[in-house]
C-alpha cells in the first residue's frame, strides 16, 4: 500500500527564543530545506500543520530550522519531537533504475526457479546496500546487489532473485 506522506525530517527541540528549532534531515534530497519550502508536520498540532520554512542553518548536529509563524520559543516546543512530511506527489523524481523504498514493501519475492520466498516487509539501510526482509513462513535477509536481484517490476508487484550459496539456509 503506497503511503499518503514521506517522512522528511524529525524536530527535536527548540534552540534559543527565537522560534527556531533542531531538526534532523532523513531525506537523500537536502534541497528540500530551503527557504519558502512547506512541510507537513505529523502529527498535527491542533492549527499547525503546514510549516513553510523561513530559513535553514546546517550544523555539526543537524539542521537549525526557523519557521513562519513560529516566533517564541514556547512556540518552537509545541512542534518539537515530531515527525515532517510531504505528501508522496510532491517526492522528488529518482534517477533511472533507483525505486523508492515505500514501493518495495509488499513486494513478492521469488527465486528464478520460480520459487516463492514472501513478501518484503521492511528495508534495512547499510553502507554499502540495503537488504530487504522477506517474510513468509521463514525470514529471509536479501542484499540487495546487481548479483542477487534480477528484476524488479513494480507493475507486476514481483521481485525475481538469484539467491547466492548459503543465503536461503
Amino acid at each position: 500500500m503506497r503511503p499518503k506522506y514521506l517522512i522528511v525530517a524529525e524536530t527535536h527541540r527548540p534552540h534559543g527564543l527565537g522560534g527556531e528549532i533542531e531538526a534532523s534531515s532523513l531525506t537523500d534530497f537536502p534541497d528540500r530545506f530551503k527557504a519558502g519550502a512547506v512541510l507537513h508536520l505529523s502529527p498535527p498540532v491542533t492549527e499547525i500543520e503546514r510549516l513553510v520554512i523561513e530559513r535553514v542553518k546546517e550544523t555539526p548536529n543537524g539542521l537549525l530550522v526557523k519557521f513562519k509563524g513560529i516566533e517564541s520559543r514556547e512556540d518552537a516546543e509545541r512542534i518539537a519531537k515530531h515527525a515532517l512530511v510531504i505528501p508522496v506527489e510532491e517526492a522528488a523524481t529518482l534517477p533511472d533504475g533507483d525505486i523508492w523504498i515505500h514501493d518495495i514493501i509488499g513486494i513478492e519475492v521469488f527465486t528464478v526457479e520460480g520459487e516463492f520466498l514472501g513478501v518484503v516487509r521492511d528495508v534495512f539501510r547499510t553502507g554499502s546496500n540495503d537488504v530487504y526482509v522477506v517474510a513468509n513462513e521463514r525470514e529471509y535477509l536479501i542484499p540487495a546487489i546487481k548479483d542477487v536481484i534480477k528484476e524488479i517490476s513494480l507493475e507486476k508487484n514481483k521481485m525475481i532473485i538469484e539467491p547466492i550459496p548459503g543465503l536461503l539456509e
